[in-house]
This record gives C-alpha cells, sequence and structure tokens, in this order.
C-alpha cells in the first residue's frame, strides 16, 4: 500500500511539472522565454522583421530581465525603421546591464539612422571602453553615415 502511495504521489510530482505555469515555476519561464528568443533569432536570420519582434517582445514579456532579448528587439525595430522604439528597447537593455557593449554599438547605429551623430558618438565613446575593436567598427560606420557598415547583426 505504501508503495503505491508513493508511486501515486511521484505521478502527481511528474505530471504538474510537466505542465508546470511559467506564471509560477521561473524554470520554465525561463525556458519559454528562451524558446521565443531563438524564434526570434531565426525570423531575423530570414529577415522577418515583424516576426523576429513579435518573438523577442513575448521574450521579455515572460522574461523582462532578459538583456540579449531586449537588445535584439531594438535591432529588429530599427530594422523596420522603428526608431523610438529601437532606442526605448536599447535603454531598457542598458538599464539591466550598463556595461554591455552590443547594446551601445546598436544604440549608437539608431541615433546615427535617425541622424542624431551626437547621440553616436556618446555612445561610441563609452563603447571604446568596453571594447575597442567594436568601438572601431562603429567609429567608421559613424564616418561613414551608414549604421549598417561593420555592423555585427543581430
Amino acid at each position: 500500500m505504501r508503495t503505491l502511495l508513493w508511486v501515486l504521489s511521484a505521478l502527481v510530482v511528474l505530471a504538474a511539472a510537466a505542465h508546470a505555469d511559467p506564471a509560477t515555476d521561473p524554470g520554465a519561464a525561463e525556458g519559454d522565454a528562451r524558446r521565443f528568443f531563438e524564434q526570434g533569432l531565426e525570423y531575423s536570420r530570414r529577415q522577418q522583421w515583424d516576426l523576429a519582434i513579435q518573438a523577442y517582445r513575448r521574450a521579455v514579456q515572460i522574461n523582462p530581465r532578459f538583456v540579449e532579448a531586449w537588445t535584439n528587439l531594438g535591432y529588429a525595430y530599427r530594422k523596420v525603421k522603428d526608431y523610438g522604439r529601437s532606442v526605448e528597447a536599447y535603454e531598457q537593455a542598458l538599464k539591466l546591464r550598463p556595461d554591455y557593449a552590443q547594446a551601445h554599438d546598436y544604440l549608437a547605429r539608431t541615433y546615427l539612422a535617425m541622424g542624431n551623430r551626437e547621440g553616436a558618438m556618446r555612445h561610441y565613446e563609452i563603447l571604446r571602453r568596453l571594447d575597442p575593436r567594436m568601438a572601431e567598427r562603429l567609429l567608421r560606420a559613424i564616418q561613414a553615415n551608414d549604421p549598417d557598415l561593420e555592423s555585427s547583426g543581430y
């Protein structure tokens, strides 16, 4: 009888784990956010920017501290020329991780696309301290006034 109760208890636990609620299970939520992020990467590779935006937005809704997803969301918004939302996404990433070089690079390129050379240079200066090689590529893009020149992509 005791063995039967143990087996039934184990089955209940396994069934509950299989149907974990992301709202109450941080591990499930993290996995879901990661899956949406990976989906966003695939859409980005295909340059399906609207679908990428949807996937990255879902990832950050599930995990608002997902810096890479915020950064890639900003990139996708820049690709559809929604510069305001692009800047907001990068700023969110940088609130979470102020030393995230990729977000500084992309934010500078967004400012460049907006015609805001001063904003681009401000982030170039920060990037120069964080990642000199990335900063060199960014400086060439600023000098050429081409936000996509030598961009590392999403």
